[in-house]
């Protein structure tokens, strides 16, 4: 073990193989200090050779202009024959001299600066034009017009000569400056190169000592590390004897060179056994595959985590382990192995049973009598459905997957339903709830749905079971569509009754009554007779308003909306309440008597609860009746109620029974001190 953790810390070595690196940068550093002045050097004497070939160039133009123009003023004083022709030859020899120094000064500058560039341009430009006035001079004194000659020098070549001469002036000044300026840069930079390597120098030298320091203490302290890694070696058997890690190493054979008490007490083996045993004894069958005799680091690697074996214990039984590997390599070969391993016995055991409990689950699943299916709880996507959903609603399983839980509720119900998700997302109860779907081919069915949180692989998401009670539905709706009319019946009964057989008798007492006024009695009787034929002619008023609520209104007689405005002003005589009523009815609607009598019928209950339980002052009522739905708005603004609050009362109940009687669908909202509102959508 020793010697492994050695093998690790070679820091002696590292403090030695630093020293030499800094050393070797230092000589480093010279030998390129060195070789950037031999760099420099040479780039100097090439700025320096340049400039004075320049210079020496623009001399030798200089010194030849002259020439050329002491001999052209010889030219305009001989007029020997002999003597001119000497002297033009002589101007032509020194003309093309100077135009050989001209090439070559114009090689040099080639790769110069734009300045030096525009300066030599100058200066060819003024020779060009000091040899187009000279010729000119020239062909005049050919020609025996010496006087002329004379005269045009003094207007003209004598001032192209100066031009000439000033622009060769400009140019050596340029070369001399640039030369002087480069020289100076160079200079800086030697300085700068000088000041920066010996910065490096004296770093590196400090450095050196540091490491030094450094190199003798580490060795200093290399006896007390061995001795702690001594100490520590100690601890960690103390610890590996110990723990309750399960901790065994072999050898590259796989036979078991050491194994700790925790070993011994979960495989149930003594000294004795270990001695003898093998990996591969040790190992289930389920395991013995994953045992590699021969491991390679750039396939194993040193450290194998996260791994799973079974162990065989001496009585047979089966240990489940997890843990990791670490392997010891010598010149590329497997040496040893040593692992840490802890029982996971029990969690084998029961993520075991929780897949035999999810097999249960899933055979329940898709063998259910009704349709299920499991949608995630927060994003509301449909995880899973069974067959018989698949079937009954008409989607694909794709199709299904592509869906949300709230794609498949009819919209009426929507505000509803999602008020209820966002309820069990916070409150994760069971639900119960009608409602209605959509299948895939646009049939809205009637259903009953209960929904149970449960968990999919890992998240959270609710379990649902469909019952499809559209054929009870419509049975039940028959079934109280014909008590409705039963009732409305007994009620027409019952109104004829009082109007025509009850009112008509008490009709009769009050003519009767009216008879007696006429006689002569004392005043106490008269009194009594009167007293008594008003509290008949009340009874005959109330049986009269009694009559007319309870006997339907005849819709044939009297339009539909003025209908309900007669009813909401016989609510209203004593200017109760104020009542705010809109009716739009499309002309092309034509709405049956009774859907027009429920419509009528779940208003007139509204009102009575309004007038009853609300304390209000202000009534809206609306009722729009367009693309074959009829949509009733009924509000107030009185005391309201707490919808979370058990009712005892049946009006409400009433409303919603009328409403899906005719497939519809109402929603009542309210709360304390907020009034009420009802809304009731029926198609017509």
């Amino acid at each position: 073990m020793r010697k492994n953790i050695l093998k690790f810390v070679p820091v002696r070595y590292l403090l030695l193989a630093a020293f030499a690196v800094l050393f070797i940068g230092l000589i480093y550093t010279q030998i390129a200090q060195y070789q950037q002045y031999q760099r420099l050097t040479s780039r100097y004497s090439t700025i320096t050779g340049s400039s004075v070939e320049k210079l020496s160039l623009l001399i030798n133009l200089r010194k030849g202009s002259d020439y050329v123009q002491t001999n052209v003023l010889h030219l305009l004083l001989t007029s020997d024959p002999a003597e001119l022709a000497a002297t033009r030859k002589k101007i032509q020899q020194e003309v093309e001299r100077n135009d050989t120094n001209m090439r070559e000064f114009q090689q040099l500058i080639m790769a110069n600066g734009k300045e030096e560039k525009e300066l030599f341009d100058s200066l060819v430009f003024y020779r060009q034009q000091n040899n187009a006035v000279r010729k000119l001079l020239l062909n005049k004194v050919a020609a025996g017009q010496i006087n002329q000659a004379r005269q045009f020098y003094l207007d003209s070549q004598h001032y192209s000569y100066e031009h000439l001469q000033y622009a060769n002036t400009l140019l050596a000044g340029f070369v001399k400056d640039s030369a002087n300026h480069q020289k100076f840069l160079l200079n800086t930079i030697i300085a700068e190169d000088s000041r920066q390597t010996l910065t490096i120098n004296a770093i590196i030298i400090f450095t050196l000592i540091v490491m030094g320091i450094a190199v003798f203490r580490t060795l200093q302290k290399l006896r007390e590390d061995h001795l702690q890694i001594a100490e520590s070696e100690a601890k960690y058997r103390f610890l590996a004897e110990h723990t309750n890690e399960i901790i065994n190493r072999c050898d590259a054979s796989g036979k078991i060179t050491f194994a700790n008490q925790a070993f011994k007490d979960k495989l149930g083996y003594d000294d004795a056994d270990i001695a003898r045993l093998t990996i591969p004894e040790i190992l289930d069958e389920d395991s013995i595959h994953t045992y590699y005799p021969d491991p390679r680091p750039e396939v194993e690697g040193t450290i194998l985590k996260n791994i799973q074996k079974t162990y065989k214990t001496k009585f047979g039984q089966k240990l489940y382990v997890e843990g990791s590997i670490i392997i010891d390599y010598k010149n590329r070969k497997c040496v040893s192995a040593e692992a840490f391993f802890n029982d996971i016995t029990e969690k084998k055991l029961l993520e075991q049973k929780l897949i035999a409990s999810e097999a249960k689950y899933r055979s329940l699943f898709e063998l259910s009598p009704i349709p299920m299916l499991v949608y995630d709880a927060n994003s509301l996507q449909i995880l899973q459905v069974n067959p018989l959903a698949i079937q009954h609603y008409g989607y694909s399983e794709k199709e299904w997957q592509a869906k949300k839980i709230i794609d498949i509720i009819h919209e009426e119900y929507l505000p509803d339903a999602l008020q209820v998700i966002e309820q069990v997302q916070y409150h994760p109860l069971p639900y119960e709830g009608y409602m209605q779907h959509i299948t895939q081919n646009g049939t809205i069915i009637d259903v009953e749905m209960r929904g149970v949180p449960f968990e999919y692989e890992g998240k959270p998401a609710r379990l649902v079971t469909v019952l499809d009670v559209t054929e009870r539905k419509q049975m039940e709706n028959r079934l109280s569509k014909a008590i409705l009319d039963t009732q409305e019946q007994e009620r027409f009964q019952i109104s004829a009754e009082l109007h025509d057989n009850v009112n008509q008798i008490l009709t009769g007492a009050v003519f009767t009554l009216g008879i007696l006024k006429k006689s002569e009695m004392d005043s106490s009787r008269k009194e009594a007779v009167e007293t008594t034929n008003k509290y008949i002619s009340m009874a005959i008023e109330a049986i009269r308003k009694i009559s007319h609520r309870l006997a339907p209104p005849s819709f044939n007689l009297v339009d539909f909306s003025d209908s309900i405005r007669m009813l909401l002003n016989s609510m209203n005589i004593d200017k109760q309440y104020r009542i705010e009523f809109a009716c739009n009815i499309s002309p092309e609607t034509k709405m049956k008597e009774d859907m027009m009598l429920n419509i009528y019928r779940i208003l007139q209950e509204q009102l009575s609860n309004i007038h009853k339980y609300a304390a209000a002052t202000l009534i809206e009522v609306s009722l729009n009746v367009a693309d074959g739905r009829a949509k009733l708005y009924i509000a107030d603004n009185g005391k309201g109620f707490d919808m979370h609050t058990p009712r005892t009362g049946i009006g409400l109940r009433n409303i919603e029974r009328r409403a899906a009687l005719f497939s519809g669908y109402c929603h009542i909202d309210s709360s304390p001190g907020n009034g009420c509102c009802v809304k009731v959508l029926l198609p017509v």
